[in-house]
């Protein structure tokens, strides 16, 4: 009997945003943004002493998140990312594939502290958002509704 496991894509980070995000609005009128945030560990090391080490995360947010992404984040803002894995691919100017592996996310959330805000709007204190895939309809439920954990 070959029992298939199911498959989990599920990533979870926080960081600081590492430039402005790149915002575009696409030609059917659907939002994407783009950013990069960088998610530091501090650890202690063979030698004793408290290092540090930071890893550069490439995000895509699209539809509402990609608005609120480009209201309200800017370089250096604290988020926390919720999404899945996606390999991104394309043609380099040289003739070279490229690829990447990004998160795809499905809620951005904002960590900045009211005293520590640029904008003056309670919303953007923790404000929740989601992306619904393009080939599902915006009221379907997610795919992960139905696992039983």
């Amino acid at each position: 009997m070959n029992i298939r496991m199911p498959s989990i894509n599920r990533v979870m980070i926080s960081g600081n945003l590492v430039d402005e995000p790149r915002t575009d609005l696409l030609e059917n009128g659907t939002h994407v943004a783009n950013f990069r945030i960088a998610s530091s560990q501090s650890f202690r090391g063979k030698d004793g002493e408290w290092h540090e080490k930071t890893c550069f995360v490439d995000v895509v947010a699209w539809r509402r998140t990609a608005e609120l992404v480009a209201e309200y984040l800017r370089k250096g803002s604290p988020v926390l990312v919720e999404g899945e894995l996606q390999t991104s691919s394309w043609q380099a100017s040289d003739g070279t594939s490229r690829s990447r592996i990004e998160i795809l996310a499905r809620r951005v959330q904002f960590l900045e502290k009211p005293g520590q805000q640029q904008r003056s709007e309670p919303a953007a204190r923790e404000e929740k958002a989601s992306y619904t895939p393009a080939d599902e309809p915006p009221d379907s439920e997610s795919e992960y509704d139905d696992i039983p954990f």
